[in-house]
């Protein structure tokens, strides 16, 4: 268990980063187009990034995933580098903004496949739903100190120095992965070389012919695609519709992570099956949209964005947590990888159309429009039966 506390250590202090990166992103991209449809397409296309996970899956069962997530942390604090002289030299502007914040997504695409799998080889099985637990709510809370900080120095600090940090964290998140891989590199390298890993479509097929798996996708592709604007569009909600500041942005950001943790720890000691614990936790998700747009105040949007997340905890967990015990290691990280790329591919389309759409029926409508169906899908998928065996 001690090499899990040095990875989470590590991962924490980039994470922190990465949201003050993200959170001045966001708010720099909002200063310089102050329109709808280009934030949303934008944020669209970051999310979709996410379907090179099938590619990059391969890359955690291909190589030793300490390595490739080593290389990683390197390239992103290069990276960060490269942005910090660019952003303290020249005007920012659209295309640096965007150009930067694009590469760094595609880095992170192979890195989260890689830390999905490693961990089943460094956790024993009967204790991976706690580390799973442990692990999303200890980045979580980095992810809240982040977007706290964010938000209160966004008006103060300049864009070169919220991307100055970032890199640091990357360089402390490198040191503690350079840690675990000396103490489990060459169980990784023999692990490795014992598996066969030439088709990179491997985790697609397995996925494919689980109908569990593809039950669950089906649901992720719906749900993702009509709450997705909910999340990747909520600048627009806070600064366009309820008129708030940034401080208001962040604390909603921050109250989504708070309930990302709690969810984390709630799902520990609710003993039920994961169908039900997925009903409950989406319907409830849904709900809290329908208050948040019905009441239209700070106060309720503010409690809705925690209870969507609370849901999202739960929901996550239970899913990686089922991922691992039911698939073979050698796939791991194909699986994943292919698991993460279908189930979200639909939010940055969401996020897209709902960015257009809200031009022309407005955002309120939008959310309320997504918790419907997402209602529907939700009374179609009560009526199937999983194979949780």
């Amino acid at each position: 268990m001690k090499n899990i506390y040095v990875l989470l250590a590590g991962e924490s202090t980039s994470q922190f980063g990465n949201n003050l990166f993200d959170i001045a992103i966001m708010w720099y991209l909002y200063r310089l187009t102050d329109n709808s449809t280009t934030i949303g397409l934008i944020s669209g296309t970051f999310n979709a990034l996410v379907v090179l996970n099938v590619l990059t899956g391969y890359l955690a069962d291909r190589f030793p995933k300490t390595k490739v997530m080593m290389t990683i942390d390197g390239l992103q604090a290069i990276l960060m580098g490269v942005a910090t002289y660019l952003y303290y030299g020249l005007a920012v502007n659209i295309w640096t903004l965007v150009g930067v914040a694009f590469i760094a997504k595609i880095l992170g695409t192979v890195f989260d496949p890689a830390e999905n799998a490693l961990i089943p080889q460094i956790v024993p099985a009967d204790q991976l739903q706690r580390v799973n637990s442990m692990n999303q709510g200890v980045k979580v809370c980095a992810q809240l100190v982040g977007m706290l900080a964010g938000g209160s120095l966004v008006a103060f600090v300049s864009l070169a120095d919220f991307v100055l940090i970032n890199g640091l964290t990357f360089l402390v998140s490198l040191g503690c992965i350079v840690i675990v891989h000396k103490r489990v590199g060459h169980a990784e390298q023999v692990s490795v070389e014992q598996v066969q890993t030439r088709d990179w479509y491997a985790g697609l097929a397995y996925v494919y012919h689980n109908p569990m798996l593809r039950t669950l996708i089906l649901l992720a592709v719906i749900v993702n695609m009509v709450i997705g604007p909910v999340l990747g569009l909520n600048i627009i909600w806070t600064r366009g519709t309820l008129h708030a500041s940034a401080v208001v942005y962040s604390l909603a950001q921050a109250l989504f992570i708070i309930g990302v943790v709690a969810g984390s720890i709630l799902i520990n000691f609710v003993k039920t099956t994961f169908k039900t614990k997925l009903l409950l936790a989406l319907t409830t998700m849904t709900v809290a949209v329908m208050v948040m747009v019905l009441t239209h105040s700070i106060g309720t949007t503010l409690i809705a964005m925690m209870v969507i997340g609370m849901a999202g905890g739960f929901v996550n967990v239970s899913l990686f947590t089922l991922i691992q015990l039911k698939t073979p290691g050698e796939l791991l990280g194909r699986v994943n990888g292919a698991m993460m790329s279908c189930t979200n591919i639909s939010m940055p389309i969401g996020i897209a159309l709902g960015g257009v759409i809200t031009r022309y029926v407005g955002i309120a409508t939008v959310f309320i429009i997504g918790s419907a169906i997402t209602l529907v899908a939700l009374l179609a998928m009560s009526r199937v039966t999983l194979n949780e065996a």
